[in-house]
């Protein structure tokens, strides 16, 4: 490999990382009620992306419908109506790149924070996992198109 190639490999390489980085960031960025996580998964995932969570209960999706499935849609609530707060971390991934192509398996631990209701605590959520991801080379950067989710572990705790 000459140095232009090392110097392309090393800048695709952050460039995937960043975008793996901005899933969570579009997660956490939208707290509680806010749906609007849309507004950075565009940047994430390529327009017919599959996002594959049977591991959490859900069939591959679109990830426009993903969002709605975690968020609701306004009038039907979802999976994450029952927590206040959230963070999603993500460990530093293995990538494998070959051409427009690109592989990449990222650890996950995500924190959940349980909705105080009528003063009395839901429990908290903690997961730790793995993403898969297959990305692309895409006229506007690096994109996910396809990502699979791996659970290691879940565990509801209750909060005092």
């Amino acid at each position: 490999m000459d140095i232009e190639q090392k110097v392309q490999y090393v800048l695709d390489r952050f460039e995937i990382q960043d975008v793996i980085t901005r899933y969570s960031f579009g997660q956490d960025m939208h707290q509680g009620d806010d749906r609007n996580i849309l507004e950075t998964w565009r940047d994430v995932f390529t327009t017919d992306a599959v996002l594959d969570y049977r591991a959490a209960g859900s069939e591959p999706t679109s990830y426009e419908n993903m969002a709605e499935i975690m968020r609701g849609n306004g009038a039907t609530p979802g999976n994450m109506s029952g927590f206040s707060n959230w963070q999603h971390l993500m460990g530093n991934p293995v990538v494998t790149i070959s051409g427009d192509k690109a592989a990449a398996r990222t650890d996950l631990w995500a924190t959940h924070k349980g909705k105080t209701i009528e003063g009395k605590s839901a429990p908290s959520l903690y997961v730790a996992g793995a993403f898969t991801d297959e990305l692309v080379r895409t006229a506007n950067g690096w994109r996910i198109s396809y990502r699979k989710l791996e659970l290691h572990f879940m565990d509801l705790i209750n909060s005092l």
